[in-house]
């Protein structure tokens, strides 16, 4: 199994993202949704670091799919406590960490070592048959195999385990599970250039790109998510990534080398005009936005990409009780994405499946230009 890698903490990098995105156009800057998490995102982020972030419990990263947890059966968290991890107690200089021990302590040994063989026995069973599953959709959707993948331990993710010496995760199985579904409707051989928006950790990019190593992608998000992708992906490509401080002076998109990952803010969605896109990719990201939000992006995106693949709740996301508070203020439903596509054609929209089951709620859909 690959030794753990610790991601790296840039606090500059970090900083240099949240002034230019401070200064940005409103249309790129956080809806409503993610304005509400970063107002906790970022104290972490400062407080914390990305030390062990994968395994890290009470943790805001756990919004985006940032984190890889072993099942546990009930677990005593803290900082979900009210006298405990309420908002005046988050602003405590290391309380948050300090909760974070506190409830591993409680947790700890919490099983008898006969309950512990029964318990580590069977979910060694459920991962093997989680990855025969997913390696078996791929097989039937024409991916490159899962097996011939070693992934990332970068950040230490605490729900690794090993299949012919290599090292998986149950999430990064439901990632590679997106990737066979679009190579149903497209041969990723033949795509020269991907962008995705809303790349959250950056683990699909991981997957596609030691999938196909020649592909070139951008990756555009917010800040501080951004942040964390770029560490990541340093972390596992560390001669291919084109880092934040390069990207965000282009006025124009470069000629890419081939393989190249180019960190971009989400205010640089302007550079895909005029660009030929083979593949558009938005996961669990357009229905975090109001409408508005996701017209502005698709009005670049429609004129560019030849494919498109979302995954999103198609009826919409949870609406905010008010300005501020967790939810969407608007829900962008299917509707929004077909009048965004006006040249697209929806050739497939399926359930979102996962290695064991499915994501409720939730529909696959790729698109083609007409």
């Amino acid at each position: 199994m690959a030794t753990p890698v610790q991601v790296v903490d840039r606090p500059d990098l970090l900083d240099l993202m949240l002034d230019d995105l401070a200064s940005a156009p409103p249309a790129f800057k956080p809806t409503n949704y993610w304005s509400v998490y970063e107002r906790r995102f970022v104290p972490e982020l400062r407080d914390r670091g990305l030390a062990d972030f994968r395994r890290r419990r009470g943790t805001v990263l756990t919004s985006f799919g940032a984190s890889d947890y072993r099942p546990r059966g009930a677990y005593l968290d803290l900082s979900r406590s009210r006298v405990f991890g309420n908002r005046v107690t988050q602003h405590l200089p290391g309380w948050t960490r300090l909760l974070a021990r506190v409830s591993d302590l409680f947790n700890r040994d919490g099983l008898s070592p006969v309950a512990f063989d029964v318990y580590e026995c069977g979910l060694r069973e459920l991962q093997e048959s989680a990855f025969r599953l997913t390696q078996l959709y791929g097989e039937q959707a024409g991916a490159r195999p899962l097996d011939s993948i070693e992934l990332s331990c970068a950040g230490n993710p605490e729900d690794v385990f090993d299949v012919a010496g290599r090292p998986y995760t149950m999430r990064a199985l439901y990632y590679y599970m997106r990737y066979a579904y679009c190579c149903q409707f497209v041969d990723f051989d033949k795509i020269e250039l991907m962008a995705e928006l809303g790349s959250g950790v950056g683990r699909q990019i991981e997957i596609i790109r030691k999938l196909h190593p020649r592909i070139r992608i951008l990756a555009f998000d917010i800040a501080p998510q951004l942040y964390v992708c770029s560490q990541f992906l340093c972390a596992n490509f560390p001669d291919a990534v084109i880092g934040y401080e390069t990207t965000r002076t282009y006025g124009a998109l470069p000629d890419l080398p081939a393989g190249a990952v180019a960190i971009c803010a989400s205010w640089l969605f302007p550079l895909l005009r005029d660009q030929r896109v083979d593949l558009f990719w938005n996961a669990v990201s357009f229905q975090e936005m109001e409408p508005d939000v996701v017209a502005n992006y698709l009005s670049y995106v429609a004129p560019a990409a030849d494919a498109v693949y979302l995954q999103e709740r198609m009826e919409g996301q949870d609406l905010s009780r008010r300005e501020g508070e967790p939810g969407v203020l608007r829900p962008t439903t299917l509707d929004g994405y077909r009048r965004g596509l006006p040249n697209h054609t929806l050739i497939d929209m399926s359930p979102c499946l996962r290695p064991l089951g499915t994501l409720p709620h939730h529909r696959d859909s790729f698109w083609r230009r007409s």
